[in-house]
């Protein structure tokens, strides 16, 4: 593991919408990263930070992840952009890419939307987005199929879903934090 992330245990806490504002900034800045999660997004930060709040509003769970001294480092939980569907979201900041996170980072969000009382999720990232098919296919995901294009510039995804409960590696990066 990366001499940036010390211990196995990671800090995670449940997003509020006083945190929305920070959320939205965080991907507003990161498009690219945004873009590869699989989500119909807008780029905007305001935007952004509407559909946040209203997915928090109408019961979507999202989560924070410390990573070393970055208290947003990751935010995971259900899609925000993509309500009704069992869809999740994934996304690192691109300062942690490369250090063997996202594998742990998905394992986590299954584990938590299965206590959440969710049965399966949906994942469905860009063809082109080779490390998230890879950890797709670590923690036995369904290959469903391509999914079609939906905006005229959008790249294809490739549609994945799996049951929240068992399987290798669906375990927990460490306790939730209190929120003061």
């Amino acid at each position: 593991m990366s001499s940036r992330h010390p211990g196995p245990n990671l800090d995670v806490a449940i997003i509020t919408e006083r945190d929305s504002t920070v959320v939205a900034h965080k991907l507003a800045s990161d498009p690219e990263g945004v873009a590869a999660t699989g989500s119909d997004a807008p780029f905007d930060g305001a935007a952004l930070e509407r559909l946040i709040r209203s997915a928090i509003d109408s019961g979507a769970q999202l989560w924070r992840v410390r990573v070393g001294d970055d208290l947003f480092g990751a935010v995971v939980g259900d899609d925000p952009f993509a309500l009704g569907e069992e869809r999740m979201f994934i996304w690192l900041d691109p300062r942690h890419r490369g250090d063997d996170l996202g594998i742990k980072l998905v394992a986590e969000t299954i584990r938590r939307l299965g206590e959440m009382g969710r049965e399966r999720v949906i994942a469905k990232p860009p063809r082109s987005n080779y490390a998230a098919l890879r950890i797709l296919n670590a923690l036995e995901f369904i290959y469903v199929g391509e999914e079609p294009v939906e905006q005229e510039d959008s790249e294809p995804r490739i549609r994945y879903e799996r049951g929240t409960r068992g399987g290798p590696g669906v375990g927990g990066l460490g306790q939730e934090s209190p929120r003061s």
